[in-house]
C-alpha cells in the first residue's frame, strides 16, 4: 500500500539523500517527474538516485523520463561550455575580463557532474565600457538579437545584459552582462565596483582565462537574483540547491560577516535573509547560528518589496505593475509606453508578423487584450477589499 505523497516535499528528501520511501504509485511517480522537470531538478534527482541504489525501484517510465533528463541535459550543457571555451579565447585574445555567471559557473564548480544543473543560457559578466566590444566580437560569431527593443534604447535603459541567440541555436541563448540584478533606473540596482573587486579565476583548469566570483558575492549575488529581480514567485527549487551548494561546497571560504555587511551596504538585506530562510527550510543548509539570528534582523527599503514578490499576481495587469513599482519615474513611463505601443520590430517578433501588413489589426488585438486584462485587475482588486472589510 502506498501513501499520499506532497510533491515538493518528496523532491527535498530525494535531493537532500533522506528518501527512505520509494515504494510509490505510478501516478505519484508521474507527479514527482513532472514536477521535478518544471523545478529543473529532473537531472539531480536522476543522480541522486543512482547513487543511492534506488533506481531500481522506480517504473520504468520514472526511470526512463529522469534518465533522459540527464542526458539532454548533459548533452546541452557541453555545447553551452563549448561555445564558452570559444567566447573566452576570443574575449581574451581582445582583452576583455570575462566573469562567467550563474549556471555555467555552478555546472563547472560546485556540482560534480555538468549534467546535473540545466541552464537555459550562458550568462558572462564584462566591463560596462567592453560591452559594445564584447557584443560586437558575438555577432562575428553568428549571434544576433534574441528580442527586438520594444522602444528604441530601452533596454540600454532598463536592461542589464545584451541578450543574443545563434542563429543556428536559437534555443540557446547568450546574454553578455555589464550589471547585475539591474540597472541603475531599478531601486534596488546595484553600483559594480565592489563586485569586480570580489573576482577570482575560475576553479576549472580548461578555462585558464575565465574567472568568477568570489563564494561570498555569489551568495549575495543569487539572494537578490532570486528574491529581487524575479521574486520567490518564480525562482525554481534549483535556483536554492546552487544557494545550498555555494554554502556548502564553500563554507571554509565564505565570509558571514562581509556578506552581511555589503547585503546593508546594497540594501539587499531583506532579498538576502529571504532567500538563505527558504533555501535552509528546503535544504537543511548548515548556516551559522550567529548569522542565523542576523538575518532575522535585516530589513530595509526593498523588505515590502520582496514580500510582494512571493506571491504571483491575479492578472497579467498586476504583474507588470509589480516590475515597474522599481522603477524610477522616467523608466516607468518608457516600459509603460513600451508595452502599449512597441515598436513594428517587436510586433513581428511578439506575433510571429512576417511583415507590416498586419500591423494594424494586431496593435488592436493587443489593446483589447489590455483592456480585457485591465477589467479582471479591477475585479480582482474590487473582491480583495470586499474581503478584507
Amino acid at each position: 500500500m502506498t501513501r499520499a505523497i506532497n510533491q515538493p516535499t518528496l523532491l527535498h528528501q530525494i535531493i537532500a539523500g533522506n528518501a527512505a520511501d520509494t515504494d510509490l504509485s505510478s501516478t505519484d511517480w508521474q507527479a514527482l517527474v513532472a514536477e521535478a522537470n518544471g523545478q529543473g531538478v529532473a537531472p539531480l534527482i536522476y543522480w541522486k538516485l543512482s547513487q543511492a541504489g534506488k533506481l531500481s525501484f522506480l517504473p520504468d517510465f520514472a526511470r526512463a523520463s529522469l534518465r533522459e533528463a540527464y542526458a539532454a541535459t548533459w548533452m546541452a550543457n557541453q555545447k553551452i561550455l563549448q561555445e564558452l571555451e570559444l567566447l573566452a579565447r576570443l574575449f581574451n585574445e581582445a582583452g576583455i575580463p570575462v566573469v562567467v555567471l550563474k549556471g555555467a559557473c555552478f555546472a563547472l564548480t560546485i556540482y560534480p557532474d555538468i549534467g546535473l544543473r540545466p541552464m537555459g543560457d550562458l550568462d558572462i559578466l564584462v566591463p560596462k565600457a567592453k560591452l559594445d566590444q564584447a557584443v560586437q566580437i558575438a555577432r562575428e560569431q553568428g549571434y544576433v538579437n534574441a528580442v527586438p527593443d520594444a522602444a528604441p534604447g530601452l533596454n540600454d535603459l532598463i536592461g542589464h545584459h545584451a541578450c543574443l541567440r545563434k542563429l543556428e541555436s536559437p534555443t540557446n541563448l547568450l546574454e553578455i552582462h555589464d550589471s547585475l540584478v539591474a540597472e541603475q533606473f531599478f531601486t534596488y540596482a546595484a553600483p559594480m565596483g565592489w563586485f569586480w573587486e570580489q573576482t577570482q579565476p575560475l576553479e576549472h583548469a580548461k578555462y585558464p582565462n575565465l574567472h568568477m566570483l568570489t563564494p561570498t558575492a555569489q551568495v549575495l549575488f543569487a539572494a537578490a537574483h532570486a528574491m529581487l529581480q524575479h521574486g520567490a514567485q518564480n525562482a525554481p527549487l534549483r535556483w536554492f540547491y546552487d544557494i545550498d551548494q555555494l554554502i556548502r561546497v564553500y563554507q571554509d571560504k565564505l565570509d558571514w560577516d562581509a556578506l552581511i555587511s555589503q547585503a546593508r551596504v546594497f540594501e539587499w538585506g531583506s532579498a538576502l535573509s529571504a532567500a538563505l530562510a527558504q533555501t535552509e527550510k528546503l535544504f537543511d543548509t548548515p548556516i551559522p547560528a550567529p548569522v542565523r539570528a542576523t538575518l532575522l534582523e535585516l530589513s530595509d527599503r526593498h523588505t515590502e518589496l520582496v514580500e510582494r514578490k512571493h506571491s504571483r499576481p491575479a492578472t497579467h495587469t498586476l504583474i507588470e505593475l509589480q516590475k515597474i513599482s522599481s522603477m524610477t519615474s522616467y523608466a516607468r513611463f518608457r516600459q509603460f509606453m513600451a508595452l502599449l505601443a512597441p515598436g513594428p520590430a517587436y510586433m513581428r517578433w511578439r506575433y510571429k508578423l512576417k511583415n507590416n501588413w498586419g500591423l494594424p489589426a494586431w496593435y488592436l488585438f493587443r489593446w483589447v487584450g489590455i483592456f480585457k486584462d485591465a477589467i479582471m485587475t479591477l475585479i480582482s482588486i474590487l473582491k480583495k477589499s470586499a474581503k478584507n472589510l
